[in-house]
């Protein structure tokens, strides 16, 4: 048991139900997830998170690897001071208040978003699942049994059929084609890491079945660009109900959210769209009067 101690402005529960990974599972009040090959078991006691490891892991590498992961190394609380721009984002701040955006394995991180397309949480987390336990190596940690996701020399060989049975659907041929071009270097993990936000999105929309949304999601989720502003119909309908007040294309709503929040817009899009999932009424009058749009049109 490996404890990271003096955890502040931290919460576990909105980190990990937010929509940002899909291997992640609530048992009473401990969370399971796969990462990067292992399982993970982690609590949340006050600052203190409690976590196990499926490896027998040094902690002098475990905890830091563990700290940059969850985000806990970033000033979070000044990136959210830097985008509390109205009553309607205090109110949301204050509410998941500790939910910070994690920094996950990039492979993983494409190849899940390719599969998120037109698609929902619970059918992507079943999607995954089966893909793992196809072509993943079993994991075990205190009873709790789970798979590694795939790697891309594995998918880069499956065949059609065998993707389609799992319920990839269309997205197959995407996903591996993508595994493909990791492998022959046309696509290359390590000189992504090293790009800038345009860069690295630019580099994605060039594979076939990234389009814009998927490839933010995976600069934001993985390569921490928190300038990345993943627009779905829950972003699209957010912004076009709060601040524009009328329909708008993708391009206005991306270019109004990077002048109202600036650099670290997708902090301010993320707690946005869990706010909206957490807030059946996010929408009402009360909220709505939260906003003085004459600030901002």
């Amino acid at each position: 048991m490996t404890q990271i101690q003096n955890v502040t402005d931290f919460s576990l529960k909105y980190t990990l139900e937010s929509g940002q990974s899909f291997r992640w599972e609530r048992v009473d009040n401990t969370y399971y997830g796969v990462v990067e090959g292992r399982i993970l078991k982690i609590s949340q006691e006050g600052t203190t998170l409690h976590v196990e490891s499926s490896l027998d892991e040094a902690e002098a590498d475990f905890v830091p690897y563990l700290r940059h992961y969850l985000d806990i190394v970033r000033d979070v609380p000044k990136i959210l001071v830097g985008v509390n721009n109205d009553a309607y984002m205090h109110r949301v701040i204050k509410k998941l208040w500790g939910m910070r955006i994690l920094n996950q394995e990039l492979w993983e991180t494409i190849a899940s978003f390719i599969l998120s397309q037109n698609n929902n949480v619970p059918r992507i987390r079943g999607i995954i699942r089966r893909l793992s336990e196809r072509f993943g190596e079993r994991l075990m940690l205190a009873g709790y049994m789970a798979y590694s996701f795939p790697s891309p020399d594995v998918l880069a060989t499956a065949t059609e059929d065998a993707l389609l049975a799992c319920g990839t659907g269309y997205r197959a041929n995407y996903l591996r084609d993508t595994a493909q071009a990791i492998i022959s270097g046309e696509l290359s993990l390590t000189s992504m890491r090293q790009m800038s936000y345009t860069e690295a999105k630019q580099e994605l929309i060039r594979r076939n079945g990234i389009g814009e949304k998927v490839a933010d999601c995976i600069c934001l989720f993985s390569l921490g660009h928190l300038a990345a502003l993943p627009i779905d119909v829950w972003i699209k309908r957010i912004f076009e109900t709060l601040y524009l007040r009328r329909r708008a294309t993708h391009r206005e709503i991306r270019e109004f959210a990077h002048n109202y929040f600036g650099d670290s817009v997708g902090y301010a899009q993320q707690y946005l769209f869990h706010y909206v999932h957490e807030c059946p009424n996010w929408a009402d009058a009360d909220h709505l009067s939260l906003i003085e749009m004459k600030s901002l049109l």
